[in-house]
């Protein structure tokens, strides 16, 4: 029996076209996505958004995008579309074509994914069209952690390696997005297209900011079916990294959830990732609240060796204490009501933080996590107004 479609109508008739975002664990590929589809809010876009971990931090910030077009965002985690998730990422690959309503479809897949079995199984179908394969590569964690990409070109890396894994998202690319760019010198980001031109002399190479570039190169491009032939005299790889199965654990990746109702203590957390990142933990991601900052709702971003906060939204709990909100009686009588049917203390104030990497740095990570959450002479000095020393920027760009 054929899956039904998003929009329920009949089957379109020409092949949709697609493009998949790929990357490596924190590289910005949902940054890109999320500005692709304001940029291009003209055209009726389904996006498909895949995690590796339980917590579909990616998935919400898209549908904050798709306001009244929810069901335009296909939510697929805890798993890689090419492995565990293969069949659901089929199956939504069939409702996706046979929707007419659709101008595009736009995949990002999970940063431990292996390209190889999704652009098959994209390629396979006859009511999709591959557009482009876009691979966002984080500029400052090549530089630092991958000898500015000269890691990646060994003649024989470990075929199951997260090196290897990069790689091979690299190679598949027919765009390559250089993110971060703007942290870097000149010369660093001359010397990081260079090696990326060595993976892969097809890819057109563009550096990015903030997910900042022309959606013209991503949307509507055919840049997969215009890669150019190979130049002559340009040296031929001999080593290309083979198809591996599309299963995080094989490269050593997992991932762990951190959940708790209980504030971070800011001048603790700094500390710790200031002088305590693991190398084995590659990303980790979610939302968090500080104990000086009881109001915001705070979305936490660290791939490699850089971490970053953003501003998201405001806490039920503070809309309650902020003057600025001006809520008419009943809007605050209803508040309050919710309120009371979760935390006592906190409301709906929490931290759901997901980790992921190898092990044992992850599950160490997240007890050092733990560890910087407020104790209990902290909350309750919270809870009488107490101030606490806070070293995070008090300008936070808003997600």
């Amino acid at each position: 029996m054929a899956s039904p479609t998003l929009a329920g109508r009949s089957a379109r008739t020409r092949p949709l076209a697609v493009t998949v975002i790929s990357g490596f664990l924190g590289a910005g590929k949902t940054t890109l996505l999320r500005r692709l589809l304001r940029d291009r809010s003209d055209l009726r876009m389904a996006v498909i958004v895949n995690d590796l971990s339980d917590l579909a931090v990616d998935a919400d910030l898209v549908k904050e995008l798709k306001e009244g077009d929810e069901e335009l965002v296909i939510d697929l985690h805890a798993g890689s579309l090419g492995g565990s998730l293969r069949p659901a990422f089929r199956d939504a690959l069939d409702r996706v074509a046979a929707d007419p309503s659709l101008d595009y479809l736009l995949i990002e897949t999970s940063g431990g994914s292996h390209p190889h079995a999704l652009l098959e199984d994209i390629q396979r179908h006859r009511g999709l069209t591959l557009d482009g394969v876009v691979t966002v590569v984080d500029g400052l964690n090549l530089w630092r952690d991958f000898d500015g990409g000269r890691a990646l070109l060994q003649d024989a890396p470990p075929s199951i390696s997260p090196v290897s894994l990069l790689r091979a998202q690299i190679e598949a690319a027919s765009v390559l997005l250089v993110s971060k760019a703007d942290r870097l010198t000149r010369a660093q980001v001359t010397d990081v297209f260079a090696v990326l031109h060595q993976l892969n002399v097809h890819a057109l190479i563009v550096s990015m900011a903030y997910g900042q570039v022309d959606p013209a190169l991503i949307v509507g491009a055919r840049s997969f079916q215009k890669r150019r032939r190979r130049p002559r005299g340009e040296p031929v790889r001999r080593s290309p990294v083979a198809p591996a199965p599309d299963d995080p654990a094989v490269y050593g990746l997992g991932s762990v959830t951190l959940r708790h109702t209980r504030p971070f203590h800011p001048q603790r957390l700094h500390t710790l990732v200031r002088e305590s990142l693991p190398l084995g933990v590659h990303r980790s991601k979610g939302w968090i609240w500080l104990a000086s900052r009881p109001l915001d709702v705070l979305v936490w971003s660290h791939a490699g060796s850089w971490v970053g906060l953003e501003w998201a939204a405001t806490w039920k709990a503070g809309i309650l204490l902020d003057p600025a909100a001006r809520l008419l009686p009943e809007e605050r009588a209803g508040l309050t009501a919710a309120l009371a049917q979760l935390d006592p203390v906190f409301g709906d104030r929490h931290c759901e933080l997901t980790i992921i990497g190898v092990e044992p740095d992850r599950t160490a990570f997240a007890d050092a996590l733990r560890h910087c959450l407020c104790t209990d002479a902290e909350v309750a000095a919270w809870q009488n107004g107490e101030r606490f020393d806070d070293p995070w920027p008090l300008t936070i760009r808003r997600v």
